[in-house]
Order: structure tokens, then C-alpha cells, then sequence
């Protein structure tokens, strides 16, 4: 129980997350009409409107919202939509000490680890930094996005920053999503963007991304998972489905319901929350962390312990020690995966570059599309619905629900590639340097972290590696392994890798640059091989 007489107790957060029409708002109107919990509940939303609040309501829970930073005080409830102005009003409510309990609906587009992120001390000194960087700019009228805060605000974002944080004051106590049961299937089957669903005007540019993403985001992140309108499925989806989510997130709390209707006190004051443990908890982590030597068809490799096939979903790992031939990865994935590719693990696309610098970026641009298209003209690029289509009839892939890791191409050795595959979206990019290539004094201090990334080391290339973990139903360890394995170097490719890379005459930029030569790779670019930022 929430001891509501404690002075110096930071105030405690639950946050709400779900796609539109999961129910998490009536999940909201059934805490606050809980009598079960005796607390005074400050509410959070993004639309007034779609609250069903009587008057009687209200009288015990303040609601507010305003039109750009909704912040209007009218009974209990404070609606953000920038983070900044949230952390700004979380602030003020914890300094009245009007409330004992906040709850926080995020809109149905939001990643909850942007909120979370929201309580931790680098977030307070950031949102500053970026305030200095936006003094003189007009507000983004075409988005709504307020790009200033005010003077209050600013000052309540000084004051918490030099406290430590907004987790000096506050602190998120449970991350809750919300699931649409009938749903989550068919939303791994699509090549939606939330623009696409949800329209152009609800989504900030910078944060478009594909349905089947934000859903996994979304499920992946939250300590509580709830499982609403299971009455809309049979008993063997139901099943299928429980156990995709154990495997997607080992550590959740999972409840079943209708109309959203649970025990309140599973989902606030719990006390369940740790952002280390939610950023870090995801069943492919989870995989990864497991993992033993098992022998194979195709020799010994290192896999997570067997999975039984439970309601057919299961999962595994597929490892290897040499790199993909770039052309052989393309042409296995491009036809079954609708492929986005970000050409830069770093760039956030804040919009904040000079337009001298945009005019010159675009110029490069086109100059690298136009390389870069001459060397994989002679793919096909199928429509996305033909791409779907390929997937699912495909014995190897068409089984596959979630896929994340690291690869290894052969012409870009510095760097490790990150891969995070959701339903028939595949989002590649760069990652950061492997640690093979970083010196030992930039490695992290923490002896358990060192001893790990020391784990990770074999042989003369280090911890270069294949290591990606697969979530689906049915899956076919064989047949995966067999496509993926055809994509690696052979003994051949292999030996003059390792003439380049063993080249010591050579710098870094000049192995890239020599196997660039070696090998047709059209993927977007990365960083220079000289860039190692950890």
C-alpha cells in the first residue's frame, strides 16, 4: 500500500501504453473509478476527450489539459505532449503534494522507454541543452510542436536538473501495456507505418516507424502486460499467444481480461519497475544471455538452451564466426523482408542542421544513391504486398515474428550491424565498433561488464560475430541456418579477408576501402572506419 503521509517519499508513477482501441483508457476511467486503492490519482492523458468522466469523478481527481503544451488545471488530470512539458508538470505535482499517484497515458504512438527515459538524470540536463540550442526558433507550426518552452518552465527544468533529476522527486513505478488480443497477430502481418494507420497529422516525422515495431517496443518494454479483450479469441490462439509474449518478455507480469478490467493494485504501487532491467530484459536478450555449445547438422555452434515447442511458438539463436558476403545478405533478405535501412545509428533527424549543410548532405545524397544503385540494379524490388506475400509462403521465413541481434558484413569490419525484424518489417543499420577495435582503456570500468564483453572474444577477429535471435511460430532452426550460413564467406573469401585484414601496411580505411573492392556491396552507408564512438 502507498504511504500518503511520507514528505520526502518520491512521488510514484504508473505508465500506460497500447495501441489506439486496446482499451488502456477505459483501463484508465477503471483505476480511477477503483475505490480499492484510496488514493488521490493525477492523470496524465493526451486526449481530454476521450475520457468518460462524470462529475462525480472528478471531485476526487483533478483534470487538466491545455491546446499546445496541454497544461490547464481543471480537476485532476495534466495532459503533455512533449516530454519536457511533462517532466516540467511532473515536477510541479510532486512539489504540491496534491496527489499521491500519478498515472500517465501515453498516446497510442509513443515508445514507453521515451517516457521512462523522462526520470533519469541525463534526460533533465539534455532537455536543457536542447532548450539553449532552440532559443530564436519559431514553433514547427506543420507538426504542433511547441519549440520553446516558457520561462517557468524552464526555470522548474533548472531546478530539477541541479537536484539530480526528475527521479529525485518522482519515480516510475510500473510500465503497463496494454494488448488488443484479437489484433496482435495480424499486426506482425502488415507493412503499415503509423502514418499509414493513424494518419500524417498525429505523427512527428522523426517518429514514423512501422506498426509491427512500435507494437513490439511497446510489449518488450513494460514490467505489466495485460492481455485485454481475450474473449475475441479462441482457447489455441489464446495459448499461441501467451506464449509468444513469455518469449518476446520472459519477466513480465502477463494478465488475462475484458473491457480492461483488472485488480488495480497489479498495476499501481507495485513497485516492479527498474529502467536497467526493462531496457535490458527483452526475450532476444534474454536468448542471448543462455546460450551454450550445442552440437548441429553442421558442426558445434553456440545457441541458447533447446526451447520446447510449446502451442507452436518457439525460438532460437543463429550464430557464426564469419562474415555475410554483402551481396549474398541482400539477395536473401530483399524479396522476403520490407527493408529499412538507417545510414547512421546516431542521427535522430532533430532537424537542427544549418541549410547549407542540408543542401550539401542531399548533393552527397544523391551522388552515393547513384553508386549505390549500380551495384544492386539487378535486383528485382518487389511491391511491399508481393514481399509479404513472399514471406509467408517462404518455409524458412514465413514463420517468423521477431528476429533482433547483430550481423557482420564483410566489407564493413569496424563496425557490428544492428538487426531488428518485426513481422515483415527489417530495420539494418549501423550499430557501434566491435570491441575488438577499441582500445582496452575506452572499455567500460564495471569488471562484470568487461567479463562479458571478454566472453564474447574467440580467436584472432575477436568478438566479431553472427548473432541473431528468432521468435515465431514453428520456427525451422535447420532451414534458417542453411539460408544464412550460404550467406557467409566461403573458405576461399575467407582466406582473402584475412590477407586484407592481416595487413598491417594498411589503414583502416584502407581495408574498407580494399574490400569495398573485393566484394558488390550496395547497403547504405555506414560511418568511416575510423569513427569508433562507444
Amino acid at each position: 500500500m502507498i504511504a500518503k503521509d511520507e514528505e520526502s517519499r518520491q512521488l510514484p508513477v504508473t505508465l500506460l501504453s497500447g495501441f489506439l482501441g486496446s482499451g488502456k483508457t477505459t483501463l484508465l476511467e477503471h483505476i480511477l473509478k477503483s475505490p480499492s486503492h484510496g488514493l488521490r490519482i493525477a492523470v496524465i492523458v493526451n486526449d481530454m476527450s476521450s475520457l468518460n468522466i462524470d462529475a462525480a469523478l472528478i471531485t476526487h481527481h483533478k483534470v487538466s489539459q491545455t491546446k499546445e503544451k496541454l497544461i490547464q488545471l481543471q480537476n485532476g488530470c495534466i495532459c503533455c505532449t512533449l516530454r519536457g512539458d511533462l517532466l516540467a508538470e511532473l515536477a510541479r505535482l510532486t512539489k504540491k503534494k496534491e496527489v499521491d499517484y500519478v498515472v500517465i497515458e501515453s498516446t497510442g504512438i509513443s515508445e514507453p522507454m521515451q517516457v521512462a527515459e523522462t526520470f533519469t538524470a541525463e534526460f533533465s540536463s539534455a532537455m536543457l541543452e536542447a532548450e539553449g540550442q532552440m532559443e530564436g526558433m519559431d514553433v514547427d507550426n506543420d507538426n504542433g510542436v511547441q519549440m520553446q518552452m516558457d520561462e517557468d518552465d524552464k526555470k522548474v527544468l533548472e531546478e530539477i536538473a541541479k537536484m539530480g533529476g526528475l527521479h529525485t522527486l518522482a519515480k516510475l513505478d510500473t510500465t503497463v501495456t496494454v494488448i488488443d488480443t484479437f489484433n496482435l497477430l495480424s499486426n506482425f502481418d502488415t507493412a503499415e507505418f503509423l502514418s499509414d494507420r493513424y494518419g500524417s497529422d498525429a505523427i512527428i516525422p522523426e517518429d514514423e516507424r512501422t506498426i509491427s515495431d512500435l507494437m513490439v517496443d511497446q510489449i518488450e518494454f513494460a514490467d505489466v502486460l495485460i492481455m485485454n479483450k481475450i474473449e475475441t479469441v479462441d482457447e489455441a490462439t489464446k495459448a499461441k499467444i501467451r506464449r509468444l509474449i513469455g518469449l518476446l518478455n520472459p519477466d513480465a507480469k502477463l494478465i488475462e481480461t475484458s473491457y480492461s478490467r483488472v485488480d488495480v493494485n497489479e498495476i499501481i504501487g507495485t513497485g516492479r519497475f527498474n529502467f536497467l532491467k526493462a531496457a535490458s530484459g527483452a526475450g532476444w536478450l534474454r536468448s542471448l544471455h543462455e546460450m551454450t555449445v550445442m552440437t548441429t547438422g553442421v558442426g558445434n555452434r553456440v545457441a541458447p538452451r533447446p526451447e520446447t515447442l510449446e502451442y507452436g511458438i518457439n525460438n532460437f539463436v543463429y550464430s557464426a564466426r564469419r562474415p555475410f558476403h554483402p551481396r549474398r545478405l541482400f539477395s536473401l533478405i530483399h524479396d522476403k523482408f520490407i527493408l529499412l535501412q538507417s545510414m547512421n545509428a546516431h542521427d535522430h533527424g532533430h532537424g537542427n542542421d544549418d541549410e547549407e549543410d542540408e543542401a550539401e548532405d542531399e548533393e552527397d545524397d544523391e551522388e552515393e544513391e547513384e553508386e549505390s544503385d549500380t551495384e544492386i540494379d539487378d535486383f528485382d524490388q518487389p511491391d511491399q504486398d508481393l514481399i509479404l506475400s513472399n514471406k509467408r509462403n517462404s518455409a524458412a521465413f514465413g514463420p517468423i515474428l521477431r528476429s533482433k541481434g547483430f550481423f557482420w558484413l564483410a566489407t564493413r569490419p569496424m563496425h557490428f550491424g544492428e538487426w531488428s525484424q518485426a513481422g515483415g518489417m527489417l530495420t539494418v543499420g549501423p550499430g557501434g565498433p566491435w570491441f575488438a577495435e577499441v582500445p582496452d582503456e575506452a572499455w567500460p570500468e564495471d569488471k562484470d561488464v568487461r567479463g562479458s564483453i571478454e566472453r564474447d572474444f574467440q580467436g584472432k577477429w575477436g568478438d566479431r560475430r553472427q548473432e541473431l535471435v528468432f521468435i515465431g511460430e514453428g520456427l525451422n532452426p535447420e532451414a534458417i541456418t542453411k539460408l544464412f550460413d550460404e550467406c557467409l564467406l566461403d573458405d576461399k573469401d575467407m582466406k582473402q579477408w584475412e590477407k586484407v585484414m592481416g595487413n598491417s601496411k594498411l589503414s583502416k580505411a584502407e581495408k574498407c576501402e580494399k574490400l569495398g573492392s573485393m566484394w558488390e556491396d550496395g547497403w547504405e552507408d555506414w560511418p568511416d572506419a575510423d569513427e569508433v564512438e562507444i
